[in-house]
């Protein structure tokens, strides 16, 4: 029953809709395919190298994944997270697999600064019109070409789209 409601809400999902843009390479802040995940920048780069790992298979929960497959997803998670920290060189960084609006497992992974003023709230309560901060274009390519160069050493099955 459970596996119906979800094969029911992939065809509805966000995230697989946007899964769909990925796989035709038309979405432009794509970093790469993994595995198990495709891996994306965030819209919210008032926290600069902020990615979304999106699960390939759509499932509401990490415990309806088989298990071998959820490790290796986890494994990508632990990846993305070295890639960002690699490259941002953040003070920390947040993991959120939160769902409640989109029920299709994916992270948020936030790089946290020392900088920020805010760095011991969650990244939720900052204003959004400060969240949503876009990057320069010369920026924005830069950052996803040194996400692409770690993750190729960190995950060789990694492919750049």
């Amino acid at each position: 029953m459970a596996a119906e409601r979800d094969a029911a809400a992939g065809a509805r999902c966000g995230i697989c809709a946007m899964i769909e843009r990925l796989a035709a390479s038309e979405f432009p802040d794509a970093i790469a395919e993994l595995p198990r995940s495709w891996l994306i920048l965030g819209d919210a780069q008032f926290y600069r190298g902020y990615c979304v790992i999106l699960a390939k298979r759509h499932v509401r929960e990490m415990h309806a994944l088989p298990r071998g497959e959820a490790h290796e997803l986890l494994d990508e998670l632990i990846a993305v997270g070295k890639a960002i920290e690699r490259v941002t060189a953040p003070l920390k960084l947040n993991y959120e697999c939160l769902g409640n609006q989109e029920p299709h497992v994916h992270w948020h992974v936030f790089p946290r600064y020392a900088d920020d003023r805010m760095r011991l709230e969650p990244v939720w309560t900052r204003p959004l019109s400060e969240r949503k901060t876009p990057l320069p274009e010369s920026d924005r390519q830069a950052l996803i070409a040194a996400l692409r160069t770690e993750l190729r050493t960190l995950l060789p099955a990694a492919r750049i789209v």
